[in-house]
């Protein structure tokens, strides 16, 4: 009762008196800041939090100081930190979308994180177990990372334990602090590289993975989805954590997540769900995709060693079962298609493990007649088509044959890969051919022998095969392009045209033979037309060519002939082999010159296409042989087209939006082909690029003389023209410096002349002189050597009375040492006589002494 009376007579005030909301909120603020009682702070903080919604403004001014001092004063009683992390919360949470709204909100969210404290106690209010308390605690710290990112993120970084205390809300059993907790980490690690590496090494990839297989790997629900962006927040663009992910053997657990366990309603294993697929399954599993794509980012350090990591336990053969063997909805095959080709691109181990793969694919998805209609719309055709014999010949188109539900026959996997991306399936949204043209190119990227091996498949195949039990004829990838190349015309002829089956087809078909000249010469090779019936042999080239006459005279979408002419721009840039067949048949040359003419109304990047390849046919047309050689170009190309109209059909197609647009992994959008519309795809990047790095010589090279030889080996045309002008400028200088030099030579020779002369008469005057010279030397050296002979006798006179003087010397020496001796001898004797005559006096004194006695 005293707690609630407390409350009342804060609100009441004194002796009832009516307050505004202001007042109120003022004298709540003034008692929890000097209140000594704990229930009364405790009454004033429940009373603000009451008024929180309807006095937020003036809570938020003077209140969100007091509710920050409360936090690090009363935070052990549980009952106010509720409130007041209640409290601050609805304060930082925009009431709505209105702009003032968001700035009090932001204005309430800078106040509490201008102190760094205030973060580090909310992080410490982890440590308490209670549900609430951990819940509001999570849930205002998610609140403000929204509003002030970068400064939550500088905060929780100053706290020692802050993000050990974060990463320990994974391990909280109650699912809404779990789940709260991985949302909260997902905002933190968007974009701190810093906070990235603390959270992995807090064994966050661990703690993730155990989650995941918790929650039923990809049939989980949206945790799996959010667990999967959290790993790759921690693998985009981080080295250290790829690393770290790598070596703890953290990708070989990647396969295990593509196993689900689905349980009945008793419990039991269910297999027959495995093949259904629900929004969130989806979800999961483009998610698990996207995390294979982050490993393997193209130019990244990491990728070499992930990809085998990645096909060493598997990951290969399960992104092509995905893509190609399983009945996943579409926007997951597409995924699968685009991280499959990340994981082959520039790895020729993987490229080979996907050439040798024999699947057996899965039937593919039906097709909708209504919204194909309602994109594929009929074209108008002109009387003046051409003949599509060239493409039949021995081929039965395959395109709208499919019959989904019969038994599907065992093939190699590119084959299928080639199928998805030409169209083969109408039934196959743009989003899937695109990212299967993708994985076709990476397939081919730096790999010459395979696209020499796909270049043989354009060959006509036998009319039957023994191992084929079907009555079908055996697909490979080269008839696959051939059928898809022709196939538009007769879809014309039905009256639904899909220009993206002939598009497609280019694009991979000039990835065959993009910098390979081998795969051009074995494509040039091709013929059509069976001689035995009387009909003419026509070569791919030419039928090609044909195609995009009929695709441009026929008025059919643009694409089409876009198509064609990058595919024929890559096939004859730098092959004058090619140049030659393509210019074989005279027709060709004029159908680029009415396209490229002033008073043409095709399409202004069809003109630009056509320009380009008109330009190559002149550059690198070096056949001696050739029927139109560029002698015959040039006049044609200055006279009939202009150099500047030439040059500006090129420059209207590098400033056409759809060039622009191109991107390196081509991706159709979900937009961009619902409603019955066709997707934004115009050109393939790599031919972008190619058209970007090749055009200015090209252009340049129009003005170089047609009589002009060949270019070196790497060299353009207009680069050649440069090197044979420098070169005749180097002759010049050699000329001129030949004739200096003989010049020199001829007064050379003269003064040679001249000083042998002087010089032999100096030579005689000087011999004269030395003969004199030596003469006295002689004479000189005769009397040195009496001299020295004199010299030589003296020294062997005073070497002999040096030795004779020696000689005595040691006789001297000799005697004085006898002498020595014998005075030595000497003076024994006569210390023997003194001793003699002691004795004897000794005696002569006994013998006297005797005389007394007696």
């Amino acid at each position: 009762m005293n707690f609630f009376a407390s409350g009342l007579n804060t609100l009441r005030g004194q002796k009832g008196q009516h307050q505004t909301g202001s007042e109120t909120i003022d004298r709540l603020c003034d008692r929890i800041e000097h209140a000594t009682l704990l229930e009364d702070r405790r009454a004033s903080v429940l009373a603000l939090k009451s008024c929180s919604r309807e006095h937020r403004r003036d809570i938020g001014a003077r209140g969100a100081r007091v509710l920050c001092k409360v936090l690090h004063q009363d935070n052990a009683d549980i009952d106010i930190t509720k409130a007041v992390l209640e409290t601050l919360t609805v304060l930082c949470q925009p009431e709505s979308d209105r702009e003032e709204a968001l700035d009090f909100a932001l204005e309430i969210s800078k106040a509490i994180l201008e102190d760094a404290s205030n973060v580090t106690i909310l992080l410490d209010m982890l440590e308490e177990y209670d549900f609430y308390v951990r819940f509001h605690v999570v849930s205002l710290l998610a609140t403000l990372v929204l509003s002030n990112t970068d400064r939550l993120q500088e905060c929780i970084l100053t706290s020692p334990m802050g993000m050990s205390r974060l990463m320990a809300l994974l391990d909280d059993r109650r699912e809404i602090i779990r789940n709260e907790g991985l949302l909260l980490l997902i905002s933190l690690t968007e974009s701190n590289a810093d906070l990235q590496k603390i959270v992995a090494f807090e064994n966050a990839f661990e703690r993730l993975l155990a989650i995941i297989d918790e929650e039923g790997a990809i049939s989980g629900g949206i945790i799996v989805q959010d667990c999967l962006q959290l790993v790759q927040n921690l693998l985009r663009y981080n080295v250290s954590n790829q690393n770290y992910f790598r070596e703890t053997s953290c990708i070989q657990r990647i396969p295990a997540l593509f196993n689900e366990v689905i349980l009945d309603d008793n419990g039991k294993h269910d297999a027959s769900m495995k093949d259904v697929w629900s929004d969130q399954k989806g979800n999961n599993m483009i998610m698990v995709l996207e995390l294979i794509r982050v490993l393997v980012v193209p130019d990244h350090s990491n990728t070499t060693p992930n990809q085998k990591s990645m096909y060493q336990c598997g990951i290969l053969q399960l992104l092509i079962d995905v893509s190609l063997t399983s009945n996943a909805p579409q926007r997951v095959k597409a995924s699968a298609f685009y991280a499959l080709a990340e994981l082959i691109r520039l790895n020729k181990v993987n490229q080979d493990a996907l050439s040798k793969t024999v699947i057996i694919p899965a039937h593919p998805p039906a097709f909708i007649a209504e919204a194909h209609n309602s994109a594929l719309t009929p074209s108008s055709r002109s009387s003046a088509q051409l003949s599509r014999s060239s493409f039949q010949s021995g081929r039965n188109s395959a395109l709208g044959e499919h019959r989904p539900f019969e038994q599907r026959e065992r093939c190699p996997a590119i084959v299928e890969v080639v199928a998805i991306a030409v169209g083969k399936y109408p039934g196959c949204t743009y989003s899937v051919r695109a990212a299967a043209t993708c994985l076709f190119q990476t397939f081919v990227l730096e790999n010459p022998d395979t696209q020499m091996v796909l270049a043989t498949t354009l060959n006509p195949p036998p009319d039957d095969n023994p191992n084929t039990p079907s009555n079908e004829k055996p697909q490979s990838p080269g008839t696959l392009l051939l059928e898809a190349l022709q196939g538009w015309q007769e879809d014309n002829e039905t009256g639904a045209i899909d220009p993206y089956n002939s598009w497609f087809a280019t694009v991979l078909f000039s990835h065959i033979l993009q910098n390979n000249p081998r795969a051009k010469s074995i494509a040039l090779a091709i013929t059509f037309g069976d001689e035995e019936n009387g009909e003419d042999p026509v070569s791919l080239i030419h039928a090609i060519a044909a195609a995009l006459m009929v695709a441009v005279k026929g008025q059919s979408d643009p694409r089409v002939a876009l198509g064609y002419l990058a595919l024929l721009c890559v096939w004859c840039y730098d092959s004058p082999k090619s140049i030659k067949d393509f210019l074989s048949e005279g027709v060709h040359l004029q159908f680029l010159i009415e396209l490229i003419s002033p008073s043409s109304k095709e399409d202004p990047m069809v003109q630009g296409l056509a320009a380009f390849l008109l330009g190559i046919c002149y550059e690198f047309n070096w056949e001696q042989d050739a029927l139109i050689t560029r002698a015959t170009i040039q006049p044609i190309i200055l006279s009939r087209i202009g150099l500047d109209h030439f040059a500006a059909c090129i420059t209207r197609v590098r400033e056409s939006k759809p060039f622009k647009a191109a991107v390196p992994f081509m991706v159709v959008l979900p937009s961009e082909e619902g409603g019955g519309r066709l997707p934004d795809l115009y050109f393939d990047y790599s031919f972008v690029e190619f058209l970007k790095r090749t055009f200015e010589s090209t252009q340049k090279s129009i003005m170089v003389s047609p009589t002009k030889s060949r270019p070196l080996a790497g060299l353009s045309a207009s680069d050649q023209a440069e090197t044979e002008s420098q070169m005749a400028s180097m002759q010049a200088k050699i000329a001129a410096q030949s004739s200096e030099v003989a010049n020199l030579k001829s007064s050379h020779d003269a003064e040679l002349v001249n000083l042998r002369l002087s010089h032999e008469a100096e030579l005689a005057s000087f011999k004269a002189k030395h003969d004199a010279e030596v003469a006295d030397l002689r004479s000189k050296l005769d009397e040195a050597h009496r001299m020295l002979s004199q010299q030589a006798h003296e020294r062997r006179e005073h070497e002999a009375v040096s030795r004779e003087l020696e000689e005595l010397r040691v006789q001297v020496r000799e005697r004085q040492e006898r002498h020595e001796a014998l005075e030595k001898e000497h003076e024994d004797l006569l210390i023997c006589l003194a001793e003699q005559d002691e004795e004897l006096s000794g005696l002569k004194e006994h013998i006297l002494a005797l005389g007394i006695n007696k």
